[in-house]
């Protein structure tokens, strides 16, 4: 594992290249839906798939593409992977669509890229727009279509994704399920190449004269401590290991699917620091732990791969308000400091210091519909970067537009499961209570995000007959 000191020392030189590959596509998101239903049960999409064609000719014998890709592995050149190409092509297989992706990642020469992205437009019948746009929608279509890339899949993409980052190809082929490890995709940076945020420095509110009141911050409260973290700060380091009210607390935030998460950072007795792996799967951010080398599922909370492999992290309530809301409400709160720039061992090399400035982080990403990187192919119910809020029980789900509750201004009662829960508006996101009155933990995520996870999600497009009293 590297240290922090050398993961700092990359993080330039890889942001870089992830500004290469985060670059917004030409993708069609959709527009809201015509369906003027109240309540409307949404399941997978179906996606476009090969021409139909006879089991032998789809799928005959794979061993000379399974033999060039061993080559390549062995000797990555123009000439063994334009071998690799050619024979993929040749065969003809959706199998071989995860392996094409990978190596189409990773931009070889633009004859081996055109003659990629041309054989993927052959084995999927989708037209071929360019390389970024190709491998979103590729990827998503693949994705989609539950891809696993079959015998010898693991091994190439392991050796591929090492020739990036060394510890990339341990992590990976830790991956237990291989359809999952299909889906994953590089984001651009190497492990740890978004620098975490270590019990950062925080201050009292009534010294945090750099805080402006409509800006939307995450407050989380343990033990009677409120502690507020705000957006601009935690969407550029994406996580932050902390302790609040004495409990050790890990504050995760997917700029790319805009979801925050509060998880508890004991694991089996163990307190472990999260960080950034480096990469993604359904446009969700995959963090690691230090201690156990374990990846885990942002969105899921799971370990996908590693020590706890199958493990579910506790969960802890984050409340979306604006500032001046959060401090009305928690008026002892503390708020993070604003970082300082990370400094190099390199003298040579200027330090990095972000724009902490309200609503710059991810602006253009935020600005426009289109995503960039694959993501499951999803209902048209909402635009796929519209913020819903999802709440989940006994095996029912169902989500509702953010900005829907909060022009309405009012408080929502909503059956899930068979269980009545009430939804309160915050002016920027929900709190969700049981019929209890406990806090109810529920997700705020962009719509492809939480359909990724809840494909026979309801949703809710009129919010007026759950209006409590109605």
């Amino acid at each position: 594992m590297l240290s922090s000191t050398t993961r700092s020392v990359h993080v330039a030189v890889w942001l870089v290249l992830a500004a290469l590959v985060t670059v917004a596509c030409a993708s069609d998101t959709g527009g809201a839906s015509a369906e003027p239903p109240t309540t409307e049960v949404t399941g997978p999409t179906e996606v476009a798939g090969p021409t139909e064609v006879s089991q032998a000719e789809r799928d005959p014998d794979p061993g000379p593409v399974l033999a060039a890709a061993e080559a390549l592995i062995a000797e990555s050149n123009s000439a063994t992977a334009s071998a690799f190409v050619d024979a993929a092509a040749e065969h003809g297989s959706e199998r071989w669509v995860p392996w094409l992706l990978d190596l189409l990642r990773f931009d070889p020469s633009l004859q081996i890229s055109n003659t990629i992205r041309a054989t993927l437009q052959d084995i999927t019948g989708i037209p071929s727009e360019n390389r970024i746009p190709d491998m979103i929608n590729y990827g998503s279509w693949s994705t989609s279509m539950g891809l696993d890339g079959g015998d010898g899949y693991r091994a190439f993409k392991v050796a591929m994704y090492a020739r990036i980052d060394p510890e990339f190809g341990p992590l990976l082929d830790s991956v237990a399920d291989q359809t999952e490890l299909a889906a994953i995709q590089w984001g651009g940076v190497p492990v740890g190449g978004i620098p975490e945020l270590n019990d950062p420095e925080r201050v009292p509110a009534a010294e945090a004269d750099w805080m402006v009141d409509d800006e939307v911050v995450l407050g989380v409260i343990a033990n009677g401590e409120a502690v507020a973290y705000p957006l601009r700060i935690i969407a550029r380091h994406e996580l932050a290991n902390d302790t609040i009210g004495g409990d050790e607390l890990a504050i995760v935030y997917c700029t790319l699917c805009r979801s925050a998460i509060v998880y508890e950072r004991t694991i089996d007795g163990q307190v472990v620091q999260f960080l950034t792996s480096g990469l993604l799967s359904n446009s969700n951010k995959i963090m690691l732990d230090v201690e156990t080398q374990t990846l885990w599922s942002h969105l899921r909370g799971t370990g996908i791969g590693g020590t706890h492999l199958g493990t579910e992290l506790s969960v802890r309530a984050v409340n979306h308000m604006r500032w001046s809301d959060w401090v009305a409400e928690n008026p002892d709160t503390d708020v993070l400091a604003l970082p300082q720039p990370i400094f190099f061992d390199d003298p040579e090399r200027p330090p990095i210091a972000y724009d902490y400035t309200p609503g710059e982080a991810y602006a253009s990403y935020y600005d426009n519909p289109d995503v960039w990187f694959p993501v499951l192919d999803t209902p048209d119910t909402w635009p796929l970067k519209t913020d819903v809020v999802g709440i989940s029980f006994d095996e029912d789900s169902v989500a509702f537009s953010v900005d829907a509750l909060n022009e309405l201004g009012e408080i929502l009662i909503v059956d899930v499961g068979g269980r009545s829960f009430t939804v309160e508006p915050t002016g920027v996101g929900a709190r969700v209570f049981d019929d209890q009155g406990e806090r109810f933990i529920a997700e705020q995520s962009f719509w492809f995000a939480w359909f990724a996870n809840h494909r026979d999600t309801r949703t809710i497009t009129d919010l007026g007959p759950f209006v409590a009293g109605n």
